[in-house]
């Protein structure tokens, strides 16, 4: 079942360059598949995001088109990375400290540039075609 949910999920960079834009994403450090614990700081994470009004989406992490990967639990945040967009500022206000530190234990919040997302694309072309004809 894992794996299967696993292929039906895109990565967080498959998404940046959907986008065309920087994405948002969070990662759980203690994630256990099915999370139904509704006590779990993912499950309360995504009970705010609703009372919110933020679309989530579960996602894979980086690609890394080796091996297969594992869901663990990763959301994109239907959200810009814009310090002035007022969904951004409310959701990072809730996340981090002014600081930038993570105020809940186990949550990790990142951002993937876009142009991190093209590079990491670009790379796997050339690894794709090292030694074949692209």
């Amino acid at each position: 079942m894992e794996q299967i949910l696993s292929q039906l999920l895109k990565h967080i960079d498959a998404i940046a360059r959907e986008k065309n834009r920087d994405v948002l994403f969070v990662h759980f450090d203690h994630y256990v598949h099915p999370d139904r614990d509704t006590n779990s700081v993912r499950q309360i994470l995504i009970g705010w995001l609703e009372q919110q009004g933020i679309v989530y989406m579960p996602c894979l992490g980086v690609d890394q088109t080796v091996h297969s990967e594992i869901y663990l639990g990763g959301l994109y945040l239907d959200v810009p990375f814009d310090l002035h967009h007022k969904t951004y500022q409310k959701l990072s206000g809730y996340l981090e400290d002014e600081q930038g530190n993570m105020k809940i234990k186990g949550i990790q919040f990142f951002v993937l540039s876009l142009g991190l997302a093209l590079e990491l694309e670009s790379e796997w072309d050339k690894l794709a075609c090292s030694g074949l004809r692209c």
